[in-house]
């Protein structure tokens, strides 16, 4: 056997795993949030009155998601439709329509899921 039979060989091996691997059967379970982005990344506590017992969960939002898309999420998340919620932070009911960026929410803050029958605006 010669040298440049060895290579020759050796390289068809390389070639082989990344054919039968194609990146598309790899699937992301990380929820994916709409908008814009390109806000400062912030890591929040989303704890849910609703339902028995307090549940909570630590997301990564982009602040400058509307309230809205971060609500689909949520309610992905708890099991909730995002029409029977609010979020509220620091005392204050969130309008879907705003950034999250006009809360002044810091990172670790906590963000409360109301049920919408008892939310004030």
């Amino acid at each position: 056997m010669s040298f440049d039979e060895f290579d020759d060989e050796f390289d068809e091996d390389l070639e082989e795993p990344t054919e039968k691997t194609p990146s598309s059967d790899i699937k992301s379970k990380t929820p994916v949030i709409k908008g814009p982005g390109g806000g400062k990344k912030l890591s929040l506590f989303f704890t849910s009155t609703i339902g028995p017992g307090e549940k909570k969960q630590k997301l990564i939002v982009d602040d400058a998601n509307n309230v809205g898309a971060i609500k689909e999420t949520v309610g992905n998340i708890f099991g909730l439709d995002p029409s029977d919620f609010h979020l509220s932070s620091g005392g204050v009911t969130m309008d879907e329509t705003n950034p999250l960026s006009e809360y002044n929410v810091e990172d670790g803050d906590e963000v409360l899921l109301i049920p919408a029958s008892t939310a004030g605006k």
